[in-house]
């Protein structure tokens, strides 16, 4: 991030040089219309402040140019920055993408909102700080008056547009959390498409749609009557300011004060004046109109800041040789279900055996298998070291689930996802050797058939056959199998049978199964 932070630093400095332009540009346009005012002038005595006006307005659009493309490329620096740190996190296992998809669905609107925060509000909050009180400053050495009203009109004004500020706050918390709402929904009813449509529930799904859709929309309208009532307070103080300075100037001009003078007021100095009196104003103007981007980018940080994020992980030595697996008293709890636990179990995996895990449905068999994948204080060990974030051994791990996931991609795309580094070679040997050529050959792209993260397409034994090549291209000295046979049809079960002894071979391997089939492959049978 330090370079973010330098490149930020430089783009407020372009942005306070380009704002404090506008002294240069107020100093020669009094000049220019006071000499015009009094008189023919040559050419050569108004080349001064015409060539200032000339140069301040250059300099004003070329120093807010580059700010605010200097400001844009650090939000974006910042916010792909941040969507590539979080996904990291989740694809080395330290954020449960279970049981924190929400958050992690929202990632992309909590980013954008963080990227409206850096590009345009921190500049414009800058500018709001220091140029209303540079400008009255300067104005206080030219007529103390003016500056007295000036900063009289901004009391009432500041204390208004804090309390607009805080409305805003929650009307955007508010306003995220139902887009946050609205996207989960719509993800979720897309990936349950099918079955809405084979039930008939679309009706009432696009009921729940429209709703959610509703609450975006009206806590939209929310926000939008603060930001419009926010811009109407401002616009007024920055009228009457105005206003207030130029019936001063003017009265004391002819003479007609209802008091006597308190300072030395010229036309030039009055018209320097009054140039110089909307630029109080005009940071704060771009300040209100940056303020939603604020507090979207508060709520999203709030959001993005309770991702949990689990320390690292540090993985286990190399394993060699297939290993000896003890699962000693493991007890799973659940936190949504504190009165529901599996176990407590316990066996012993020889270097090289198959162990088969059987029970009815709902005994624990899948949970048991998997945790071995991501223990937290269980008592399971490999080679007589427990496995936990400080010993991992899930990248040593081949597992094949009940219904191997696929990922948008072709073919092989998802086929390496087994071994990012299989040849080509390996890739076909694996294909021959579980039987996928057929299935690959009868496509016209082949390999390179692309498919959708839903599979579509490819049938149950397919995707079994295409997990098994996975697990057989992964160089792994530990098998877990969920359900090898579940839901196939008899030749594809039998198909499925022969390639086991192939896949165990080197391997520890503990599998799940109430298939008498399978339970005949294993050397040990643990009934839950």
């Amino acid at each position: 991030m330090s370079g973010e932070t330098t490149a930020m630093r430089r783009g407020t400095l372009l942005a306070l040089a380009e704002a404090s332009t506008v002294i240069g540009f107020a100093w020669g346009l009094s000049h220019l219309v006071t000499d015009l005012w009094a008189g023919p002038r040559t050419l050569a005595s108004l080349a001064l402040p015409a060539a200032v006006v000339v140069v301040s307005l250059i300099l004003r659009a070329g120093l807010g140019w580059a700010a605010q493309t200097l400001n844009l490329r650090v939000a974006r620096r910042v916010a792909r920055d941040l969507r590539l740190s979080i996904t990291a996190r989740a694809l080395e296992g330290r954020i449960d993408a279970l049981g924190q998809r929400r958050r992690l669905n929202a990632l992309f609107e909590d980013s954008e909102a963080l990227e409206g925060y850096y590009a345009r509000f921190h500049q414009a909050d800058m500018q709001a700080r220091l140029l209303p009180v540079t400008v009255l400053i300067v104005i206080a050495f030219q007529s103390w008056v003016c500056a007295l009203i000036l900063g009289l009109t901004l009391i009432p004004f500041v204390a208004m547009m804090a309390v607009l500020g805080l409305s805003s706050a929650d009307e955007s918390r508010r306003q995220l959390d139902a887009l946050s709402r609205l996207s989960n929904l719509l993800l979720d009813r897309i990936r349950a498409l099918p079955v809405i449509l084979a039930f008939g529930d679309g009706p009432r799904q696009i009921k729940a749609v429209g709703d959610a859709a509703v609450q975006v929309a009206d806590s939209t309208l929310r926000v939008l009557r603060i930001a419009f009532v926010t811009s109407a307070v401002l616009e007024f103080f920055s009228a009457l300011a105005v206003a207030l300075i130029a019936v001063y100037c003017g009265f004391y001009l002819l003479g007609d004060l209802p008091f006597p003078p308190l300072e030395d007021l010229r036309l030039e100095t009055a018209f320097f004046v009054l140039a110089l009196c909307p630029e109080v104003y005009a940071p704060m103007r771009r300040l209100a109109a940056a303020y939603h981007d604020r507090q979207s980018a508060m709520a999203a940080a709030e959001r993005l800041m309770a991702i949990e994020i689990a320390p690292a992980i540090v993985a286990a030595p190399r394993l060699s040789a297939a290993p000896r697996i003890d699962y000693d008293n493991v007890t799973i709890g659940f936190a949504d279900d504190p009165d529901h636990k599996i176990g407590p179990v316990r066996f012993c995996c020889q270097p090289g055996s198959v162990t088969c895990l059987t029970g009815p449905t709902g005994s624990g068999k899948s949970t048991l298998l998997r945790r071995i994948l991501a223990a937290e204080g269980e008592n399971i060990r490999v080679n007589g070291m427990a496995v936990g974030r400080d010993h991992d051994v899930a990248d040593q791990i081949a597992y094949v689930s009940q219904s191997p996931p696929l990922i948008a991609g072709t073919l092989a795309d998802n086929l390496r996802l087994g071994n990012r580094e299989a040849t080509d070679e390996m890739l076909q040997s694996a294909i021959r050797r579980t039987g996928l050529a057929p299935a690959i050959a009868s496509r016209p792209d082949g390999l390179n058939t692309v498919l959708d993260d839903r599979g579509s397409g490819i049938s149950g034994g397919e995707r079994r056959r295409i997990g098994l090549a996975r697990a057989l291209l992964r160089p792994a000295h530990i098998l877990l199998l969920d359900e090898p046979t579940a839901d196939l049809d008899i030749d594809s079960e039998t198909a499925v049978l022969a390639l086991l002894p192939e896949l165990f071979r080197g391997r520890t391997v503990i599998l799940t199964s109430h298939a008498e089939r399978v339970m005949a492959l294993a050397d040990q049978v643990v009934a839950l």
